[in-house]
């Protein structure tokens, strides 16, 4: 495959990766068998999530009624990946990615599971959904790394966009459309029990379908030790500026504003529109429905300035989220929720295809691993630090304040060397 490099540490010719291709269409990538299998189980998989996301912050709501014991719980989750991403990464470059990501999501499948069996019992207590939610973290720091590395083994180079908008759209449509709608109306009628065992179910049946992905092949054995993999890592992201501040720059963006929206949604929600569960599910289809149209957009007119349109989109997240905490009616705060998801969907799908595009096959899975580390590294922080913002000036308040903060993230564009992709890309094009 063109990812492949004899020399992993040597910088790649630039002008030639960054050659534009014909377009295909958007669902090219699923003509290949095994990622088309790779897509299923995921999409799968993210129903359950997305039902999952809104049974567990009414959950804790509903045990509790803190916003703060609501942070706590997604900050349990976030903290252990930050913490075990740069080893997840690294073990990523020397194991099957493909078995990585089928043990997670078994020991997803089985975790979740008996919090479905307790919560059945009556027996479920919050401490458990601390625990639950570590758990996830936890496998994350692996799956995550394994995800973003396995697409470039399965797809021909230019196929990557294709497959990066079809995540896009399957995470869109099915953890913030179906799934949230779906999660809605069954806690509404039936409880929150039924929603985590549909979660469980969803990971096994993610786990059936990349069983029946036919074997990658197993990184190359490296004699570096496990902490020179990760030094071998970090070094590469330094050395190119594009990537480097692109990663460190998103972190405060996260701080401020992402990170605390799985917070402050249902909050929102809750304590400003004054409604239930079937308004968070309109939100997180709201969420959904932005998403989808990201992938389509990404997918079929490509831009020619990557970078440009990759940080333009992020800093419209922080102005949607700011405009959200405005909106005194449900429909324009769904208008809003749908346009900061736009901007996230279509700035992610264009930077994890030039990633994949352009970092050596043999580092994917520890530069992916240094991408989500550092641009997350204080995200439980900023979880904890949004839950105490809440509790002192509303949830709409610290809604305003994070996202004018977050907007302001696009100066990184003014960063020497972060918008040489963005110049390499328009001389290529100019020749042509």
């Amino acid at each position: 495959m063109d990812h492949l490099d004899p020399d992993p540490q040597r910088p790649r010719d630039r002008t030639m990766t960054t050659a534009p291709s014909l377009r295909p269409r958007m669902t090219a990538a699923l003509r290949h068998r095994d990622f088309a299998l790779l897509w299923s189980g995921q999409l799968i998989s993210l129903v359950g999530d997305g039902v999952f996301t809104v049974a567990l912050p009414l959950e804790v709501l509903h045990q509790t009624g803190s916003p703060l014991a609501l942070s706590v719980v997604v900050a349990a989750r976030t903290l252990p990946t930050v913490l075990l991403l740069l080893v997840g990464g690294a073990l990523v470059d020397r194991l099957s990615r493909r078995s990585v990501m089928l043990t997670s999501d078994l020991c997803c499948a089985v975790a979740v599971g008996l919090v479905a069996l307790l919560m059945a019992l009556g027996s479920a207590r919050l401490w458990e959904l601390v625990v639950l939610s570590a758990f996830f973290g936890t496998t994350s720091a692996f799956f995550r790394p394994a995800s973003s590395a396995i697409v470039a083994e399965l797809l021909p180079p230019h196929l990557l966009v294709s497959a990066g908008a079809l995540a896009s759209l399957s995470q869109s449509v099915a953890k913030y459309l179906v799934g949230p709608l779906a999660g809605g109306v069954l806690v509404t009628a039936i409880g929150n029990t039924w929603a985590f065992g549909l979660n469980a179910a969803s990971f096994a049946l993610s786990a059936v379908c990349l069983a029946f992905v036919r074997r990658t092949d197993r990184p190359s054995a490296s004699s570096n030790s496990l902490l020179g993999e990760i030094r071998d890592g970090l070094r590469y992201c330094r050395s190119e500026p594009w990537l480097w501040w692109s990663i460190v720059c998103v972190g405060p963006a996260n701080i401020v504003c992402f990170a605390s929206l799985p917070v402050m949604i249902p909050l929102f929600a809750q304590d400003v529109l004054s409604q239930g569960a079937i308004a968070l599910g309109v939100l997180f289809a709201a969420s959904g429905a932005g998403g989808a149209l990201a992938s389509g957009a990404a997918g079929r007119w490509p831009p020619r300035r990557r970078m440009t349109a990759i940080w333009t989109a992020w800093a419209g997240v922080g102005a949607a989220a700011a405009g959200l905490a405005l909106s005194p009616w449900l429909w324009l705060a769904a208008l809003f929720t749908a346009a900061a998801w736009f901007g996230l969907s279509y700035g992610n799908i264009l930077w994890y295809s030039l990633m994949q595009r352009e970092v050596p096959s043999a580092l994917l899975g520890r530069v992916a691993s240094v991408d989500w580390s550092l641009s997350m590294g204080l995200t439980p922080l900023g979880v904890i630090v949004g839950g105490l913002a809440i509790d002192a000036i509303g949830v709409r308040s610290t809604m305003i304040v994070g996202g004018l903060l977050a907007a302001c993230t696009v100066c990184v564009l003014f960063v020497p060397g972060v918008r040489a992709r963005d110049r390499a890309e328009e001389a290529v094009a100019d020749v042509r």
